[in-house]
């Protein structure tokens, strides 16, 4: 872990640190030779940089979004600190925590994946408890699902996102079968569980969060339905019409095909997954947009792209 933040920087600081180069604009000094203008980041905001001289030139070999270490003295210009570099050199990404330069989630990240076991120990029937297993009893797996980020951009994208996304649908649909008594409550909890698993394999998370190639060229649905099947196909005996349900499940979980959904839910099982999971989505970019103005006075934000409307910020003192 880092032992300085953005946030904790201070004119008059000594820096000893790692962090993502965001920006980088080398410009030419009217006497010869070069100067670059900086912007240095992690999970807890940016900074401005200058560097002079000799340490310019090292920059020619460094790319934007490369993570590097960085010495130099915090000074106030204009109003604003910045970071006089004095070295900067690239870090590997073996030796980069990405703990340090993406937000995660607030919440204690074992307590919820053990609130998401809890669940799993609820499911009966056997078929759908095997594959339940078979994914969460491998560490592999584990490790990838309890860091992943929900999304990009807009809802819990953050690492953990997507454990804390799934423990919010679970706990949604927990209480679906009280008032929809013939529903199947464990194919309920197996689709909330597994809704989003290809999201471990449609983003890379290490220096801030993008879509892989799989995922630019399949996306989580389709990664998800691919996971799933070959767990399935693994497991002797397996019941065709759970089998087709499960998988529909999948591929349908977003709803209308112009969000992305290949098939159209088309049992109630199915139709309810789509809504709490869009259900948590738009209540939690709601809930961010507010934080995000949190003290600023505003009685409404800008308009959401995603929302497709603005959002009332009053909170009640």
């Amino acid at each position: 872990m880092k032992s300085q933040y953005v946030s904790e920087l201070k004119s008059g600081h000594t820096v000893k640190e790692k962090f993502i180069l965001s920006k980088k604009i080398l410009k030419e000094k009217k006497d010869g030779g070069f100067y670059a203008m900086l912007e240095l980041t992690d999970r807890t905001g940016s900074i401005e940089g200058i560097a002079w001289d000799s340490v310019a030139g090292d920059l020619k070999t460094i790319s934007v979004n490369d993570v590097v270490f960085v010495t130099g003295n915090i000074n106030e210009y204009n109003g604003k600190l910045e970071i006089v570099v004095n070295s900067i050199s690239q870090i590997a990404n073996d030796e980069i925590d990405p703990a340090d330069f993406l937000p995660q989630c607030e919440e204690n990240i074992d307590t919820i994946m053990a609130e998401i076991d809890e669940f799993r120990t609820k499911v009966t029937n056997p078929f759908l408890k095997k594959i339940i297993d078979m994914f969460f009893d491998d560490q592999s797996f584990v490790e990838k699902f309890r860091l992943a980020p929900a999304a990009m951009r807009v809802h819990h994208a953050y690492l953990g996102g997507l454990a804390v996304h799934t423990l919010k649908v679970l706990k949604l649909l927990s209480g679906m079968g009280d008032t929809y008594t013939s529903l199947n409550t464990d194919l309920l909890i197996a689709g909330g569980l597994l809704h989003d698993i290809g999201k471990i394999q449609e983003y890379i998370y290490t220096k801030k969060i993008h879509t892989s190639t799989r995922g630019k060229m399949l996306g989580h649905i389709v990664i998800g339905y691919e996971m799933v099947s070959r767990k399935i196909a693994a497991i002797s005996q397996f019941p065709e019409e759970l089998k087709l349900k499960l998988l529909h499940m999948m591929l349908s979980h977003h709803g209308e095909f112009e969000w992305g959904s290949p098939k159209l839910p088309m049992f109630p099982e199915a139709l309810i997954l789509h809504f709490v999971d869009n259900l948590d989505s738009k209540v939690e970019m709601m809930i961010e947009e507010i934080k995000k103005h949190r003290g600023n006075q505003k009685e409404w934000s800008d308009y959401h792209p995603f929302l497709e409307r603005e959002i009332y910020l009053h909170e009640e003192d």
